[in-house]
């Protein structure tokens, strides 16, 4: 009979743990400030579609010229000025990008998703647009774009604090393609015409690189909670 009771009683512990670990919430809205190093401004959803598994989406826009980008991005297309003239300038410009990431989490003795430890793979698009502007003022602007398209695998560690708000600790390592166009003015004398002719020239790069990043998010959920 003790035996008996005593098993109904650990059943009862284990399933109330099990319980009160399951009662966070099941979605959170999060932002990354982190990303802004890297001209984004970084918003994800992220929905549980199992016990252990989550599915987040990130949207937001981008800005070119700030952060690391914009000393990367250079020393990819290298020095415009080679055609000579060069007297131009960039400014920034938005963009956008898109991202998605299947998340399983895989100790389920000490968390649920999506709370704790977690792993998977990431696809995600991002394309950025830098305006040339012509200092003499004698051309239009033109807009030059870099777009990117990554393939990483992350991991990191969700916190849940209060049950309804995220802390998200990550880390992303894989590889990118990157396509870059960006345009120079040039001057040259025109013979035929005896006068001076400025135009744009375009100059487009494209590269495999490593794609590494590191960042926090921060989220809050809702009361939701599955039946």
């Amino acid at each position: 009979m003790k035996k008996i009771i005593f098993i109904c009683f650990s059943m009862f512990v284990g399933f109330h743990t099990l319980a009160q670990r399951d009662e966070h919430s099941k979605f959170f809205i999060k932002f990354s400030p982190t990303q802004l190093v890297v001209g984004e401004m970084n918003f994800a959803y992220e929905q549980r579609v199992s016990p252990q598994s989550s599915i987040e989406l990130s949207l937001g826009p981008t800005v070119s010229e700030i952060g690391i980008n914009k000393f990367y991005l250079n020393s990819i297309i290298g020095n415009m000025n080679y055609y000579g003239g060069g007297n131009s300038r960039k400014e920034s410009g938005m963009g956008f990008f898109a991202g998605l990431v299947y998340r399983y989490y895989p100790i389920s003795v000490y968390a649920t998703a999506p709370q704790g430890l977690y792993l998977g793979p990431e696809v995600k698009y991002r394309m950025y647009n830098t305006y040339f502007v012509d200092n003499s003022g004698v051309l239009d602007n033109k807009i030059g774009t870099t777009n990117q398209f990554l393939f990483r695998f992350n991991t990191g560690y969700q916190f849940v604090v209060g049950r309804r708000f995220a802390i998200d600790v990550f880390t992303a390592l894989g590889l990118g393609y990157t396509v870059i166009t960006q345009y120079n003015n040039y001057t040259i004398f025109d013979g035929n015409y005896n006068l001076y002719k400025t135009d744009w020239t375009a100059r487009t790069r494209n590269k495999v690189f490593f794609s590494g990043s590191i960042g926090v998010k921060f989220g809050i959920g809702g009361n939701r909670k599955d039946k």
